[in-house]
């Protein structure tokens, strides 16, 4: 098999050779906290094995529009207008701006050169599973433009407003997924984080009627194109996994162990969706042995990947600056033995 069979088998539950691996490392902190150490990171990174690329709308480096990602990168101001600093959102413009939509200029979702580097990928990795991104979907765009709590209870206060930004951050979201879907990509990756690590932050009720519709008529648009529906929502999302599952959702990510019910999910769910991520980076990534992570890495891989598939691996967020470096070692050099 060649990377995007591989990958496609796993997401689908029909048999891959091996399974597909893809840790998320912020190199970023290891440049600002353990600079020594970030020659042998980008190493461990780049010897291993690739089947999964992900690209995203962001226009070259020095040019414009500046993505969210890009922002966040190098601390700045996005397409957005939220000013990034140390990889969080400092300023919300529609909360600074006392809500006035008709005083914002949303960004365009065609702007000139924003799939550029997309384009220059997908034809670079003929034989790579393609993973477009539409990040920071809905929910998580709003509070971006909001702030938090205010994106928690516009609704209420607000519902006229709150229905109109959404009804427009649905509308850039759409416009991406357009794009992607006319391309060769093989999976959309959306994201909006709905739990913490005890339950949802909003009731299942309110979800399923204010938000569950909007998923449903973008991730239809994504499976009628033959594209699979990626999401990362970190936290206790249990309750509405059923939901996502029946509008259209193929891939959750991260799987929190030390959030959601990990045998519960594989019992309740395991062999019709497929998960990705998993092994700890709250405790064991940090505090453990490289033999305990080398342990949760086949735990997770028997859990969830003994479907014909059905597990991509990961880790429950991101490998950050307190991670030892045997632990990073150990945990690539199991992914690729036990996988």
């Amino acid at each position: 098999m060649n990377s995007r069979e591989r990958v496609k088998a796993t997401v689908e539950c029909t048999g891959p050779d091996v399974l597909p691996y893809l840790p998320v490392v912020d190199v970023r902190r290891f440049v600002n906290d353990r600079p020594e150490d970030v020659p042998r990171v980008l190493e461990i990174i780049r010897s291993a094995r690739t089947d999964i690329v992900i690209t995203e709308n962001n226009a070259p480096p020095g040019s414009e529009p500046t993505s969210s990602y890009r922002a966040m990168a190098e601390d700045g101001v996005d397409q957005w207008g939220t000013y990034w600093r140390s990889a969080y959102a400092s300023t919300h413009p529609l909360a600074d701006n006392g809500f006035d939509l008709d005083a914002y200029e949303f960004p365009d979702p065609r702007a000139d050169g924003i799939f550029r580097i997309a384009d220059e990928m997908i034809e670079a990795n003929p034989d790579k599973y393609i993973l477009a991104q539409v990040w920071w979907t809905l929910f998580e765009r709003m509070h971006l433009l909001r702030g938090f709590e205010n994106a928690l209870i516009d609704y209420l206060q607000y519902p006229e407003k709150f229905k109109r930004l959404q009804k427009m951050v649905f509308d850039y979201a759409a416009a991406l997924l357009d794009h992607w879907l006319d391309s060769e990509v093989d999976g959309i990756y959306f994201s909006d984080d709905w739990g913490d690590n005890k339950g949802l932050l909003i009731s299942p009720e309110v979800w399923r009627e204010t938000w569950k519709p909007l998923y449903r008529e973008l991730f239809g648009r994504a499976r009628e194109a033959g594209k699979h529906v990626w999401l990362h929502s970190c936290g206790n999302v249990t309750e509405i996994v059923p939901d996502l599952i029946e509008v259209g959702l193929n891939v959750l990510n991260p799987v929190q162990p030390k959030a959601m019910n990990v045998e519960q999910l594989a019992k309740d769910f395991g062999g019709n969706l497929c998960f990705y991520g998993g092994v700890d980076c709250q405790h064991t990534l940090p505090h453990g042995t490289p033999e305990e992570v080398r342990n949760e890495v086949k735990y997770y891989i028997d859990t969830f990947g003994r479907f014909d598939g059905g597990y991509v691996g990961g880790v429950s967020h991101t490998v950050i600056s307190d991670v030892p470096m045997a632990n990073i070692e150990a945990l690539y050099d199991a992914f690729e033995e036990y996988s």
